[in-house]
């Protein structure tokens, strides 16, 4: 067992070797690419089945998907930045763009009071349209199964997405029979760093990785600092940067809450974005600062060792075990799990899909292999099960219908066609097992 894990350990530092993070030239060509995270995926091709071996047709699909679209998690931001304009525009200490944003914001000021967390109108769209997606592109697995069961966190931004989602699949089949729930018995596995988790710690739980005291604050602090420059960042909204202080901590805190108040104005919808109002430059700045904050909290840092990521075994384990009862039979065609972001990437790094595993300490260079873009709101990350009437059955993963790939030998047909984003379920149910042996292995001993 050591030398298998120590195998897999190799594979995973040496996995991702093409970079998926977002570079300066991604963000000055469009500047709302630094706010990837707070809008949805651009599903930029009709829906449609994806090519799958001769013989081969879909019969199950197991999802794991964020939320829709939300407003920020503190209502003070909203109230702090309706205080800071209002009262810079009385002093007119506000530049043309700066006057720009008073108008802009404040049109929308009233629909967004008292609603933080909220999943927005846009939000619930987004899993509707998800669902039709997903009818469209999986039509034989809901023709040759009827039942679509459904489980979500106890949030009420989770729950409303599943709810949107549901209706979306009741409307375009009145045949099916669809079961959900939001119980806390499903909590350990839908949020496994979370209290409900037997096997995860104070020390574990979502809290903790974003608190002041947390393993990355003090380079994230560094890193912000760095790349913060208050008279160019504030220069363009005031003639005077310093109207900030006031209202915020501190210039650190005043352009983190910018920033996440123009990035959170995509969840009201594209037309309700202001993020054309940042400089390319400010927005790059503020995505690498964010982003290596995410990445320290669910990517694959060295600062937790892998237990960050390892917890997500849980939720690993559920997909498996259904998994077993769908292959062996069964009127499911689709299990629906609706939770958080953080469970894509930590699920990602844990099953060591390529392109999530790379691991750097460098708060500079983390930008250049993780993109928490890739995890938006309503992202959704979904395993498909075909079967041939030779009874072989496949799987295929996707997120946000790009094909994910694993260290796994692919499907290879009967004339000697590779099929790259096809695995044999025997070979990955075992690779399964094999990072479900190392996540048990970094909980035991971390």
């Amino acid at each position: 067992m050591k030398r298998l894990l120590g195998i897999v350990l190799l594979l995973t530092a040496e996995l991702s070797l093409s970079a998926q993070g977002l570079a300066p030239g991604d963000v000055r060509a469009d500047v709302r690419r630094a706010a990837d995270w707070f809008a949805g995926y651009r599903y930029e091709a009709p829906a449609r089945s994806p090519e799958a071996p001769s013989g081969f047709k879909p019969f199950n699909i197991s999802t794991y998907a964020r939320h829709g679209a939300r407003l920020y998690s503190k209502e003070s931001l909203y109230d702090q930045m309706h205080t800071l304009m209002t009262e810079a525009g009385k002093a007119g200490k506000l530049t043309p763009l700066g006057r720009e944003l008073l108008e802009r914001s404040e049109a929308v000021y009233e629909i967004v009071r008292g609603r933080a967390y909220d999943l927005t109108e846009y939000g619930q769209e987004q899993h509707r349209m998800v669902a039709g997606r997903i009818m469209k592109a999986w039509k034989p697995a809901f023709r040759a199964r009827r039942t679509i069961v459904a489980r979500s966190t106890q949030t009420n931004r989770t729950i409303l997405s599943m709810t949107a989602a549901l209706d979306e699949y009741r409307r375009l089949d009145r045949g099916l029979n669809i079961c959900f729930d939001a119980s806390a018995a499903d909590m350990g596995v839908l949020n496994p760093t979370s209290k409900y988790n037997p096997r995860a710690e104070e020390r574990d739980w979502s809290r903790s990785f974003e608190a002041d005291t947390a393993r990355w604050n003090p380079a994230f602090k560094a890193l912000w600092k760095e790349n913060l420059d208050p008279d160019h960042y504030f220069g363009r909204f005031f003639t005077d940067p310093s109207v900030v202080l006031p209202v915020f901590r501190n210039y650190v805190n005043a352009a983190r809450m910018f920033y996440f108040y123009l990035a959170f104005s995509e969840t009201l919808g594209p037309e309700e974005s202001l993020m054309y109002l940042m400089d390319p430059e400010d927005a790059w700045k503020a995505w690498e600062c964010e982003n290596f904050r995410m990445y320290s909290c669910c990517g694959n840092t060295p600062l937790y060792h892998g237990r960050n990521w390892a917890l997500e075994e849980a939720l690993v384990r559920d997909f498996v075990k259904y998994w077993d009862e769908d292959v062996a039979g069964g009127d499911v065609a689709a299990r629906l799990r609706f939770g958080h972001d953080y469970k894509i990437s930590g699920a990602l790094v844990m099953l060591g899909a390529e392109g999530w595993t790379a691991c750097e300490e460098d708060p500079h260079r983390v930008g250049m292999i993780y993109d928490f873009g890739h995890m938006p709101m309503a992202s959704t990350l979904l395993f498909a099960l075909y079967r041939n009437r030779g009874g072989e059955v496949l799987v295929r993963c996707s997120l946000d219908e790009v094909p994910q790939h694993f260290p796994i030998a692919c499907y290879r047909d009967r004339k000697g066609r590779q099929w790259p984003d096809f695995y044999r379920w025997d070979d990955f149910r075992a690779w399964c097992n094999v990072r479900l042996a190392l996540a048990d292995h970094i909980l035991e001993t971390t």
